[in-house]
């Protein structure tokens, strides 16, 4: 229950342009890997919640099988370079 009212709470602050750009690049990476079977569901495969919020949540449901939780910007930068990933998030610009 956490998960969800956590992950809907980031959608709503990434809406507003108040989520960290690392995390935006987080969620971003989510919806990509999950492109051809939960976003096309509308819901995780894993714990059925609905989509886009799931994508926010900080916890992984899959046991880090498809992604890990939502990680600091050091990590997230680390994970990025250890694991050959590029992320191009697009919409809002920040200053």
């Amino acid at each position: 229950m956490f998960s969800f009212f956590e992950g809907n709470l980031k959608m709503y602050l990434d809406q507003w342009d108040a989520l960290p750009e690392h995390e935006r690049e987080q969620v971003a990476y989510r919806v990509g890997i999950c492109k051809d079977d939960c976003v096309k569901e509308g819901k995780c495969k894993y714990c059925g919640c609905k989509l886009p919020g799931k994508f926010y949540s900080r916890f992984s449901c899959n046991g880090d099988e498809r992604f890990p939780g939502i990680m600091t910007k050091k990590r997230w930068e680390d994970y990025k370079l250890e694991n050959d990933i590029e992320v191009n998030i697009t919409g809002k610009k920040r200053v």
